[in-house]
């Protein structure tokens, strides 16, 4: 197959779908039509069944000159799929998939006990998911509707990685759902959260004993919790912005790496000293805490509220936003600052269907610009120079 051309391929049915995949492009995306969001190489309709094994005769150059080592083809390495036909798990047996992002859409019960797949990525959203892995599947990542997914056995899983979908928290705080198929097996595990929203509770990681790796990133509270990892051996904090209640280094007596990174600066100067007291005591990898941030420069930097508005108004609003953003960290007097907030309310001043929640957002706005100036100014200024120059 010449990939730089189109070229028909019967996915579903005789030359049912025709593809251009340009060189160097090493996944392939498959969609369900009307249902799946996002962009995909592909798009079958529901409930057709796949034809699997329509990859066996594709390769990457490489493989394509070593065709005896690879029977069943090469490419892609990577599959992306929103879908629920199965058929990938027996192909799998006989040709190994490196990395499977999968994304059902309905209810989905599965089992990939003999399926040859390395890296398993799943993605919940309101249906059931429940799945049944086996040997072959060393990394397991989940993201969205956690609670969705139930794993019934996962022998060999040693890595597994969280990406929740946080606006499902009752209050302000997330905890993981229970994983206990996971609790013996894993020894490192990743949390991402989004900056701004509820936070994930570190209490809900004491369900994995034997924790030896934990990369924590976005907003994360119950920090003291993760001192009863006693066998924590890299830890890694980045881009968050709270780290009240961070266990002092030292405790962990295992300690070999730490990674702390655009994260809060007033916890972060005092994790600089512990690693450098640590860094005497003991020998240990890479280790590092740098881009120290003040509180205020997360809600700029992730908490745009122009990013909800519709059409143009966002972008024009979020541009004005980034572009007073960088005055005001340049400004040097009040009168500067001033001027960066007066430009955007006029900005906003010309745009149609500025409503209640436009003007709060609009608001909101520039309480965060003036927070972020290093004048210290009065938030009182804020609201002042707001209303003066408003005319919505």
């Amino acid at each position: 197959m010449d990939r730089s051309t189109p070229t028909f391929i019967s996915l579903t049915g005789e030359n049912s779908h025709k593809i251009v995949i340009p060189p160097g492009q090493g996944s392939f995306s498959i969609g369900t039509k009307n249902m799946s969001k996002g962009k995909y190489d592909v798009l079958v309709v529901e409930g057709s069944a796949i034809n699997w094994d329509v990859f066996n005769e594709m390769y990457t150059p490489h493989g394509k000159q070593n065709a005896d080592r690879y029977p069943n083809g090469d490419w892609p390495r990577f599959f992306y799929y929103s879908g629920d036909d199965t058929g990938f798990i027996q192909w799998s047996e006989k040709r190994r998939i490196e990395n499977l992002n999968w994304a059902p859409i309905g209810p989905m019960k599965a089992d990939l006990s003999k399926a040859n797949i390395y890296e398993l990525s799943i993605h919940a959203t309101a249906n059931p998911i429940e799945l049944i892995l086996g040997e072959n599947i060393k990394k397991l990542y989940l993201s969205g509707n956690l609670a969705n997914i139930q794993i019934k056995a996962s022998p060999s899983t040693t890595l597994v990685q969280f990406a929740p979908d946080t606006g499902t928290a009752a209050d302000n705080n997330y905890c993981l759902p229970e994983f206990l198929s996971l609790n013996k097996t894993v020894t490192s595990v990743h949390v991402d959260n989004t900056v701004i929203g509820a936070a994930v509770d570190c209490s809900s990681l004491l369900q994995f004993k034997n924790i030896q790796s934990l990369n924590l990133s976005g907003n994360i509270t119950n920090l003291q919790a993760i001192a009863q990892l006693h066998e924590l051996e890299y830890l890694g904090l980045r881009t968050m912005p709270d780290l009240t209640g961070m266990p002092a280094l030292k405790i962990w007596q295992k300690l070999k790496s730490f990674i702390g990174w655009n994260i809060e600066e007033t916890q972060g100067k005092i994790l600089q000293q512990e690693l450098k007291s640590l860094l005497k005591e003991r020998e240990m990898e890479y280790s590092s805490v740098s881009k120290l941030r003040k509180k205020i420069w997360f809600t700029t930097e992730y908490g745009i509220p122009f990013t909800n508005w519709e059409g143009k108004n966002a972008k024009i609003a979020t541009k004005a936003y980034k572009s007073a953003l960088k005055a005001i960290g340049k400004a040097k007097t009040e009168a500067e600052v001033k001027q960066a907030i007066i430009e955007l309310i006029d900005l906003i001043n010309t745009l149609h269907n500025i409503e209640t929640v436009e003007r709060e957002d609009t608001g909101t706005a520039v309480e965060q610009l003036v927070a972020s100036s290093r004048l210290d100014l009065p938030q009182e200024l804020a609201a002042q120079w707001f209303d003066d120059r408003r005319d919505f």
